[in-house]
């Protein structure tokens, strides 16, 4: 057998010649920068760094179903949703990868009136490194996941001013079936009040999998967690505060919602007895603390 290797030449009809990997690029390719003189929602465009697409949702339309394509939104790239839906990833396999650090980090900000939102609406999403910002108060799910697979990675949640958090960041709708969703490295930073939760799972999904998020805001329900029975969660390695004063708690699952929640550091303004309820996951190493100063976290729930 002669040598192989993963890397592939490749040119894109109106794009540039590359030496690709298989396994990041088995398809499509396309780049969005609004901040780029010659961007546009054009058939054509969208192939090439330096004659991208102008917003996400027309780069969406421009992908074919699962053949794994992938859209990269530039460093500084910025847009504003103004409608529900205004981005609906509807593609089997699409991955949405921003490119950018800190003021670089591409921007999604959603304004205008409180449905806006980002449907979920075909299995096996990827979304990685977007900075989202909640503009207007009581949105009602900022991200809606009506499919399975759906995975959310390295991304923030901020809000543009006082009283702009939105109800719920991310939600698995009740009917949809929305099964295995990942949420990981995940920062949330919503200290105003209004919103709900960072993470509803208000569906039965199984497999759901929540780590090494970094959570502090204020969800007047729960930070994690939701009504519906889920199955063989994993809830592990989060850091959350939850400045709410009226006993909510940082996560919260149905009395019948199995899995584990392991490794969990929890705090904020709720009664130590409220802050982690998982009755019956598989519960290790969580530790939780109320408002008071210079106090240390306690197992939670308490040994018994």
């Amino acid at each position: 057998m002669g040598n192989r290797t993963a890397l592939f030449s490749r040119k894109q009809s109106g794009g540039v010649f590359t030496i690709d990997d298989i396994k990041e690029h088995p398809g499509d390719i396309f780049f969005v920068d609004s901040g780029h003189s010659a961007a546009s929602d054009t058939a054509g465009f969208g192939k090439d760094p330096d004659s991208p697409f102008a917003t996400i949702d027309y780069a969406v339309s421009q992908c074919t179903a699962s053949q794994g394509d992938v859209i990269y939104a530039m460093p500084g790239h910025a847009e504003t949703l103004a409608a529900a839906g205004d981005l609906d990833l509807d593609k089997i396999g699409l991955s949405l990868i921003g490119l950018g650090h800190g003021t670089l980090q591409p921007t999604v900000t959603a304004g205008t009136i409180d449905s806006v939102d980002i449907d979920i609406d075909a299995a096996s999403v990827t979304i990685e490194n977007i900075h989202f910002v909640s503009a207007i108060d009581d949105i009602v799910a900022l991200i809606d996941v009506n499919a399975t697979d759906f995975t959310i990675r390295n991304c923030r949640f901020t809000q543009s001013a006082a009283d702009k958090n939105p109800l719920i960041c991310i939600q698995d709708a009740a009917a949809a079936g929305s099964d295995r969703m990942i949420i990981e490295g995940c920062k949330a930073d919503l200290y105003d009040t209004a919103g709900t939760h960072f993470v509803n799972f208000a569906g039965t999904g199984t497999g759901h999998i929540v780590r090494d998020n970094i959570l502090l805001g204020d969800w007047g329900t729960m930070a994690i967690g939701g009504a519906g029975v889920v199955t063989r969660a994993t809830i592990i390695d989060n850091v959350i505060y939850n400045v709410a004063s009226d006993n909510d708690s940082c996560i919260s699952f149905a009395a019948t919602a199995t899995g584990i929640c392991m490794r969990n550091l929890a705090g904020g303004g709720a009664a130590q007895a409220n802050g982690i309820t998982a009755t019956a996951m598989a519960l290790a190493q969580n530790f939780y603390v109320d408002a008071a100063a210079d106090v240390n976290a306690i197992l939670e729930p308490v040994a018994t």
